[in-house]
Formats: structure tokens, C-alpha cells, sequence
């Protein structure tokens, strides 16, 4: 993660009659006052629409670690090597950007210790390393709280961290109800009862869980249908949650309040995240043990259209025009540009490593 100006149109005619006096001969002509002449129709030009523009943010474990590509030309326009690198832990299109420094995650191998960090998207750069103990797995980062808090999950440590982006601080380490499972992807929203919550599904629990994004405090736990394996989270435009079911190859529709299932609908093998269109249209799911990304209709919860696309799709962004859907193909080093206009790749990007995480931003 478009208005238009109506043009006004003046047209004015003026009409004059020129009478000559009555003379014995007759009187030469006589020309038209300008203020009387006919005035030419005009119209206020229609101010152009600036073009949407954008770029792709594409990390990897191994050199470059960061990718910029233009979304308008499809060609890497610069690479990054980050100094004492560990490795990325999960991040995709739905990770906190603040306006200049988008938020990830990292792991070291060898030690487990993990952190927080802000990469500044001009520079390449990191403007902050905040460490935040250690974690077996992995990291999930979603959207920042109303007040700039940001919540990490911790998958193994069954933890979620509140963190002061303005400051960079951790403000609270929560022990969360995994029942027996884990903490996977995380996202947070405003319901319509006015809460803002954190929301995340426990994989192996069976379980998907709200918690209050002040406090830390449990919310709501629902239970999935046993061997569901809901993983993966992300919050819709409008408001409904979209979780994915990794181990039954479905997608689940929750109410944001209650966590009841509104629609649950097949997707193709292991879905992994969802992002949407930038209208909200559509859904757009991808998959790790497959080769397409499926595009739903979220009004309906109906297949639009499943896209070929190549090996392990895992993340996605879409282009802030909607034009565009940029996969990432974990296992073939590039990145799979889909026309929404056809549902079909176009092209490829190669990028000589392997890609594990995307994020599209609009550029000026």
C-alpha cells in the first residue's frame, strides 16, 4: 500500500446589429465594435491526472541483499549490500512503512538472536537496529497501531512485541495464547466496535487469536477446524479478516469482532499470504508448494482467475495503479509481472539471487 477535476465550460454569443442612417446614397460600410464582436467558445483546460508511479522492493539472503526495481520500466535501478547482514526473516507487502523507513525483521542463523529494523528506502540504509532477544523461527511484522506501535510476533517464543517506532524503544514483550501452536503472521485494525486489535493465527493451535493493541490483553480465541493450520493473516480494506489455512489448502473469512467464518473457500497448495487491489476488489493469494497466484473477488469470495506464474509464488505487491501484480519466485531469481487487464504474466525480471520478500511504495 485519484480524483478527477470537472472541466467548466463557458460559451457566450454576443449579436450586434449595425443600422446605417438613411442617407440618398449609399453609406459605407461600417465595421463591428470589438466590444460588440462574436466571441469565440472557450474552454477551461481539464487538469492531466499525474501518473501513478512506483517501485519494487525485493530482499534477499544473498548479495545484493536489497533490490530496487522501477515498476514503469521493470529494470533494477539499484542494490544494497547490508553491512553485518544476518538473514531476513518473513517479510512481505503488508510490513509498516512510515513514509521514509520500511520496518523488517532479522534473524541470525547461528544465534537466534533477532531484530527489528528500519531501512531507509532512499538511502539503502538502516536508520535504526533494535534487537529483541532471540526467536528459533521466524518474525511476522504487519501494519503499525493508530499511535505508531508497531507488533512483531515472535513465532516460537509465542511473544508479541509492541514497539515506539518514533522512538525506537520496546514498550512491551506480551506472553500470548498459542494454544499449543504458534505465533504466525500478525496484522492490526480498528474494528467496528471502535477496538483496535492485534490478530494472529497459531498454525499448528488450530486457533486464531485478537488481542487489544493498547494492552496486550486477549480479546477473542476461535477454534479452527482441527488440521486447518490457519498461518497467515492479513486485515481486508473492508475490514474482514483473510486467513490462510496452509494445511487444508483453504482460504477463511473472519468477522474482525466475533472471528466467525463468513466464507471459506479452496485455494491451490499451502497458501501463503493474501494482499489486495488497491480498490479492494480483489484478493490476490499466493501459495508456496504451487505455481500460480489466485485472484478472488471479495464481494463474492469467487475464483476470478488462477495465474500461472512459476515456481513457489510465496509474496506479492500490487502497483498503487492496479495494473500490476509482481510476484516473487523464490526459486527461479526474479520477479513475475502480472497484466490485470489480461490475468497473465507479461514478463519476468531477473535478479540474479533469490528473492524472499517484496514491498511496493508510490514514488513522486
Amino acid at each position: 500500500m485519484r480524483s478527477y477535476t470537472s472541466a467548466l465550460f463557458l460559451s457566450s454569443v454576443a449579436l450586434a446589429l449595425v443600422f446605417s442612417a438613411c442617407a440618398p446614397t449609399p453609406a459605407a460600410p461600417t465595421s463591428v465594435p470589438a466590444a460588440q464582436a462574436t466571441r469565440v467558445p472557450t474552454t477551461t483546460p481539464v487538469p492531466t491526472q499525474p501518473a501513478v508511479r512506483a517501485q519494487l522492493i525485493v530482499l534477499s539472503n544473498s548479495k545484493p541483499h536489497v533490490s530496487v526495481l522501477d515498476a514503469e520500466t521493470n529494470q533494477v535501478v539499484k542494490t544494497a549490500d547490508i553491512p553485518n547482514f544476518t538473514a531476513w526473516t518473513w517479510n512481505d507487502d503488508n510490513n509498516y512503512f512510515d513514509g521514509k523507513n520500511l520496518w523488517l525483521g532479522m534473524q541470525n542463523p547461528d544465534t537466534k538472536d533477532v531484530e527489528v529494523a528500519a531501512l531507509n528506502l532512499d538511502s539503502l540504509e538502516f536508520v535504526t537496529r533494535l534487537p529483541i532477544g532471540k526467536e528459533k523461527l521466524t518474525l511476522y511484522i504487519g501494519k503499525a497501531a493508530r499511535n505508531g506501535i508497531l507488533h512483531v510476533g515472535k513465532m516460537d517464543s509465542h511473544q508479541v512485541v509492541a514497539i515506539d517506532t518514533k522512538s525506537s524503544r520496546v514498550l512491551n514483550t506480551w506472553d500470548v495464547p498459542v494454544n499449543g501452536g504458534v505465533v504466525c503472521d500478525v496484522d492490526v485494525q480498528v474494528g467496528p466496535d471502535g477496538v483496535e486489535r492485534v490478530y494472529y493465527p497459531t498454525w499448528k493451535g488450530d486457533t486464531i487469536v485478537s488481542i487489544n493493541a493498547q494492552t496486550g490483553e486477549t480479546i477473542k480465541t476461535v477454534e479452527a477446524p482441527k488440521g486447518t493450520g490457519p498461518w497467515m493473516l492479513t486485515a481486508a480494506p473492508d475490514g474482514k479478516i483473510w486467513v490462510q489455512d496452509g494445511d487444508a489448502n483453504t482460504n477463511s473469512v473472519l468477522d474482525p469482532v466475533s472471528l466467525d467464518v463468513i466464507k471459506r473457500f479452496p485455494t491451490g497448495k499451502t497458501p501463503y499470504i493474501v494482499t489486495f487491489s488497491p480498490d479492494g476488489r480483489y484478493g490476490y493469494i499466493t501459495h508456496g508448494a504451487d505455481t500460480i497466484v489466485q485472484v478472488v473477488d471479495t464481494k463474492t469470495y469467487e475464483d476470478v482467475k488462477r495465474i500461472q506464474v512459476g515456481t513457489n509464488p510465496t509474496h506479492v505487491g500490487v502497483h498503487p495503479n492496479g495494473k500490476f501484480i509482481y510476484a516473487i519466485l523464490s526459486k527461479e531469481a526474479s520477479v513475475a509481472v502480472i497484466d490485470t487487464s489480461a490475468w497473465s504474466v507479461t514478463t519476468r525480471i531477473p535478479l540474479g539471487t533469490n528473492p524472499n520478500g517484496i514491498f511496493v511504495r508510490s514514488i513522486k
